[in-house]
């Protein structure tokens, strides 16, 4: 199986939605490169802003203060 993810260029990464086949939820598999690189944790709560192209979304960790 394929990586579903591509590293693009430092700090942009391509990642495709997967599906779980046995609920039919879909999730987003992040490289482990990425998450060390930006210094995100578990139970982090992140924000999903849309891009200007229409087709694109940024994912950053919101701020909690």
């Amino acid at each position: 199986m394929t990586e579903p993810y591509k590293k693009i260029r430092d700090n942009t990464w391509l990642i495709t939605v997967q599906e779980n086949g046995k609920d039919k939820e879909l999730y987003l598999q992040l490289p482990q490169e990425a998450i060390d690189q930006i210094g995100w944790s578990e139970g982090d709560s992140l924000a999903w802003t849309q891009d200007d192209n229409g087709i694109s979304w940024t994912i950053s960790k919101k701020d909690n203060t």
